[in-house]
């Protein structure tokens, strides 16, 4: 069913007001009359008020939601010198910071971590007893080198700021040497026997 009869103005409307521009409707003039409440329009003031100005009529054109006006954001103050937002966070650290004290991501341009580092905890143990026990009792210090090793490679892998990655390896080089040893040792004495 149409919103609306769009005819010429003859006699009968003629005179009449147009609902929307309150102005009279004039002899041949372009008209639309709702066909729910029989409100006369102008024919432009149908189309410009996108259906029936009558309110409440179920012709009359949908309310328009506008978007909300919220207002901007006020800019943000300006860092003090020598400080930037880390670019994971956004917290603000020290521009010459290697590493972000608060979420742990490398803030170099390269990714790469370029700041100091300390051997990681077990890095040095492990080559320690790896070397006692190629000394004495192999059995039981080649099994700690190893487990420190490992340790401590864990620790490198997880943290930049670790070091120590060749203590590391040489303890698991010497843990694994003092088993051999060991195993080489008691067949020695097996083969003795």
């Amino acid at each position: 069913m149409e919103a609306s009869r769009n005819l010429k103005v003859n006699l009968k409307l003629e005179g009449q007001t147009c609902i929307a521009c309150k102005t009279e409707l004039k002899l041949a003039d372009d008209a639309s009359i709702c066909t729910a409440c029989e409100a006369n329009h102008h024919a432009r003031c149908w189309n410009s008020y996108g259906g029936c100005a009558t309110k409440g009529c179920v012709n009359a054109p949908l309310r328009r939601m506008d978007a909300p006006v919220y207002a901007t954001p006020a800019a943000p103050p300006p860092l003090p010198p020598g400080m930037v937002h880390c670019r994971s966070c956004r917290n603000v650290i020290r521009d010459f910071d290697p590493m972000c004290p608060y979420c742990r991501v490398i803030t170099s341009p390269d990714g790469i971590y370029h700041g100091p580092k300390t051997n990681a905890p077990g890095a040095v143990q492990s080559m320690v007893f790896g070397i006692i026990g190629l000394l004495i009792c192999g059995v039981v210090f080649g099994p700690l080198a190893i487990a420190r090793s490992s340790s401590a490679k864990r620790e490198i892998a997880m943290n930049p700021m670790y070091g120590g990655g060749g203590y590391a390896t040489a303890g698991l080089v010497l843990g694994i040497l003092d088993l051999v040893a060991f195993v080489i040792l008691m067949m020695i004495r097996m083969g003795n026997t």
